[in-house]
């Protein structure tokens, strides 16, 4: 009887844990609550807009002054402004290929691409 007691003693936390567990899993998978509308992972798309269209005059100012490194200055806003199209593809769901920077005929296809979407900037 004292051997049946000590197995019931040793083996009882292991089994209610692994109970414990497989209901944490359970409320998890199937109970827990959930919500019905994805959350969006990354900046507004408004925010998206609003950087095109300050990127887009920075890049304007800079090409038309004499400022020290200019080149690359120009190369600085032209690949945050690939960066800001590729963001706004993702915000809008939009499968994209290829990395910024991007060449002049590759960011013409995005720009047309969201501009089709409804987005201005």
């Amino acid at each position: 009887m004292n051997v049946l007691g000590y197995a019931v003693l040793a083996f009882a936390p292991a089994a209610v844990f692994l109970g414990a567990a497989k209901a944490l899993e359970w409320w998890v998978r199937w109970g827990g609550p959930r919500s019905r509308t994805p959350t969006p992972t990354g900046p507004p798309i408004e925010r998206l807009v609003d950087d095109l269209r300050r990127l887009e005059r920075d890049y304007v100012r800079i090409e038309e002054s004499n400022l020290p490194r200019r080149a690359s200055r120009l190369r600085s806003v032209s690949l945050a402004y690939d960066d800001t199209l590729f963001a706004c593809c993702t915000a809008l769901e939009i499968p994209c290929s290829g990395r910024p920077p991007l060449d002049a005929v590759q960011r013409l296809e995005i720009e047309a691409t969201l501009a089709q979407r409804g987005l201005s900037w």
